[in-house]
């Protein structure tokens, strides 16, 4: 597993953690998951301009207040990465204060939220392990969280999204520690879901869980199982335009991802993938995410217009690191991708440069 959080190959996410509710069409699940475990496989702001006299007293004052407020916050976000390194071994629960769900929920949102604090390119060693500390202290403590039951289920979703978004950032980790986390992420999810069918979140992470496990393992006896990771995949959708969707537009994007890579008997359909992402490239936080622009390239590639691939992977090196979103360790984990690509098809641009494995 590559740890970017995937449907596929395909990259998912960034940090921010929307509540996204509303009616939507409900695909049919299976309570276990719908895949035998069996066939498993596991992969791994300055402050306003001061104002004379009372209203100048108060403009400070309230930046003050703020600034206290932000100081807290990040002395919380410390605290719990320090208790979660201190007391828990990676993928095992954390201890957690049941009695201050919100507060320990916001910090541990906060410290998922600063895993590509100070990423560049070329990415480091020190920057993986900075990521690689901060998820693990993430999903140790949404874990502990999603468990206190004398908390609203309903409450608890918010930890079970977290939980699950964390636990497909699985680099670095034993195969073994990859694939329990990816196990409790689908149970989280599936709980989710019973509690609340609407939930576009779980819907979105139950899916790309589900198909992480079954990655490279398409076992005969599922041949529903794209479909229903399809359905999913739209539900989180819920009816937004390609790319407009959650987080950059993560499940139109995990969506292309299926229709391109499922076996044929199970549903591929390359053009509809190309018809996709294409109508996704005129988002306007299309190019918030590098993994929009990759999956593009490899979409145009595989469907017969590698001058077109190409075009796509020199303007987003050319571009850089994007400004925008939540997700700079994912982006330039992706940009290195993407120059590596680029490098292959500019020898051979009808040949296949090894998408499915990162280009490497």
């Amino acid at each position: 597993m590559d740890g970017r959080g995937t449907a596929g190959h395909d990259h998912l996410g960034e940090a921010a953690l929307p509540a996204h509710r509303g009616a939507v069409a409900q695909p049919a699940r299976r309570a276990s998951g719908g895949f035998p475990r069996a066939a498993f496989v596991a992969r791994p702001r300055r402050p306003c301009a001061a104002l004379r006299g009372a209203a100048a007293i108060l403009a400070v004052a309230t930046w003050v207040a703020g600034a206290a407020a932000i100081l807290a916050l990040a002395a919380g976000v410390a605290e719990a990465a320090a208790l979660v390194f201190a007391t828990s071994a990676p993928g095992a629960p954390a201890a957690c204060d049941c009695e201050r769900f919100a507060s320990d929920l916001a910090e541990a949102q906060a410290l998922f939220a600063s895993r590509g604090d100070g990423v560049e390119i070329p990415v480091t060693g020190a920057m993986r392990e900075v990521f690689r500390k901060r998820v693990d202290a993430t999903y140790a403590r949404a874990r502990c969280l999603a468990d206190c039951d004398t908390v609203a289920e309903r409450e608890r979703n918010a930890a079970r999204v977290l939980l699950a978004f964390a636990a497909l950032k699985n680099t670095g980790l034993p195969d073994a520690g990859a694939t329990e986390r990816i196990a409790v992420a689908v149970a989280a999810t599936e709980r989710c879901l019973d509690v609340d069918p609407a939930n576009r979140d779980c819907h979105l992470w139950h899916a790309s869980a589900r198909g992480t496990l079954a990655r490279d393992s398409w076992n005969p006896l599922n041949l529903r199982l794209p479909g229903q990771l399809l359905a999913e995949f739209r539900a989180a959708r819920a009816g937004a335009p390609p790319g407009h969707d959650l987080l950059d537009g993560t499940a139109t994007r995990a969506e292309v991802s299926l229709l391109l890579r499922a076996p044929v008997i199970t549903g591929r359909d390359p053009a509809a993938a190309r018809r996709l992402i294409e109508e996704a490239k005129a988002a306007p936080r299309f190019t918030c995410a590098i993994a929009n622009r990759l999956l593009l390239a490899t979409v145009r590639q595989r469907t017969g217009t590698p001058e077109l691939a190409l075009a796509e992977l020199r303007a987003a090196v050319a571009a850089g690191l994007p400004s925008c979103g939540l997700q700079r360790y994912e982006n330039a984990v992706a940009l290195e991708e993407t120059s590596r690509c680029l490098a292959r098809l500019e020898v051979e641009p009808a040949a296949d440069p090894n998408w499915d494995d990162d280009c490497r």
